[in-house]
């Protein structure tokens, strides 16, 4: 037993001076090395997917790090003591720098695009969407006994239809997601106007590549056929994805009525061309990005296109075509590739921002009318925040780009 000396002792100690101004100090260096630790991802490459997605989180809410490294800073300059003071104030100022680098990128991107950035959205965000329907599903086609479906979001009745469907593809790698991932982008639209009709597409078995092509067909069949119940036109569809559904929307729309890649639900009687597209970061050159995988600590992206396409390009001469018969870059051409918007963010982890170049580069050899938004902050997923930096400059391009090829006397 310590005798009552020692704690005495120890007890003195504990309520220093010293030691009380000790304790401060080094909470707010853990505060300010928080912070960086934090706001690193948004610039470095993440070591796992689980940090992949926390590094799209901090991109985008990057000002919420910049502000607790500020608060840090403020601190360690009032409360801190000697060479603590000195690394918590290193610490939280390289985190504040970084924490301002997405807006500054989407600054001059925005520039570029004539846009104008709210900072008030971006901290308090929009009512944009909160008037629109609730979605209703409808089955546009039944194989092997299970539906595949479509949520089809209205205009609601205080908003004139312009006669224009969007249908939405979703990513997921393809074998995952799922339709309405991210409703309030489909709310913003049919609050402008337009019909949304987000559907689904067959994920498995893989490899899926023509099932998955022939759905995304197949439901554009059907909004065709079922054009008026909805009061679209069947001439004024615009196919929109994101990711792996971006690369589906492409290949659909670029090889439109290509008995190669059929409907799943093919009728000589129907149509599956489309006035434009939309693409959010796909994957376009499917051979390059086998060969040029991005972040294969988030994704192993040779082994997804394996998966998808039914083994390794460099295997077999048939496999090899597959990949190129899959990639839109192989489809482009003057007479009837439609208009196209590219987006693209220039962190992005899981598919090359390479491919937006690829694409942008065919079009312009076609003649193939086209505009392309590069964020160069952005990760891949960076439209989750429908009020961020990237978010804001997308809306008014992409609203301008489906007005335009959407009009009645295009």
């Amino acid at each position: 037993m310590k005798n009552s000396s020692e704690t005495s002792q120890n007890s003195t100690i504990a309520n220093s001076p010293t030691t009380k101004r000790r304790a401060p100090n080094v909470i707010l260096l853990i505060v300010n090395a928080l912070a960086l630790a934090a706001a690193i991802w948004i610039v470095l490459p993440a070591p796992s997917y689980y940090v992949w997605l926390w590094s799209v989180a901090a991109s985008e809410w990057s000002f919420a790090l910049g502000a607790l490294a500020l608060v840090g800073i403020f601190a360690a300059v009032v409360f801190g003591r000697g060479k603590i003071k000195i690394a918590s104030i290193i610490f939280g100022t390289i985190a504040s720098a970084i924490s301002l680098y997405p807006f500054f990128s989407a600054l001059s991107a925005a520039r570029e695009h004539n846009v104008s950035l709210s900072l008030r959205q971006y901290v308090f965000g929009s009512q944009n969407g909160e008037r629109a329907h609730a979605p209703k599903t409808f089955t546009f086609a039944t194989v092997d006994e299970k539906p595949s479906e479509l949520d089809v979001y209205s205009p609601p009745e205080t908003i004139s239809k312009n006669g224009a469907g969007v249908v939405v593809v979703h990513g997921g790698s393809w074998n995952a997601g799922g339709r309405s991932d991210f409703p309030q982008w489909n709310r913003w639209l049919a609050e402008h106007g337009f019909t949304v009709f987000d559907i689904d597409y067959r994920l498995a078995p893989q490899p899926n590549y023509l099932s998955a092509t022939g759905d995304v067909k197949c439901a554009l069949r059907w909004i065709e056929r079922n054009a008026a119940q909805f009061g679209v036109s069947p001439d004024k569809i615009v196919l929109l994805g994101r990711s792996a559904g971006a690369h589906l929307a492409l290949l659909a729309a670029y090889s439109a009525n290509d008995a190669r890649l059929p409907s799943s639900c093919a009728s000589a009687a129907e149509n599956e061309t489309v006035r434009a597209v939309v693409s959010f970061y796909a994957p376009t050159d499917l051979l390059w990005a086998y060969d040029n995988p991005a972040n294969q600590s988030v994704i192993d992206g040779p082994k997804t296109l394996s998966d998808f396409l039914g083994g390794n390009p460099h295997d077999a001469e048939e496999i090899s075509e597959r990949f190129l018969l899959a990639s839109p870059t192989a489809h482009v051409s003057s007479a009837q590739t439609p208009p196209t918007l590219l987006i693209h963010g220039g962190q992005d982890q899981l598919v090359r921002s390479e491919n937006l170049y690829f694409l942008d580069e065919r079009l312009k050899q076609e003649n193939v009318p086209h505009k392309i938004i590069y964020l160069s902050y952005a990760q891949h997923g960076f439209d989750y925040n429908f009020n961020g930096w990237g978010a804001q400059i997308v809306k008014p391009v992409m609203l301008d780009f489906l007005r335009e090829n959407t009009a009645a006397n295009k």
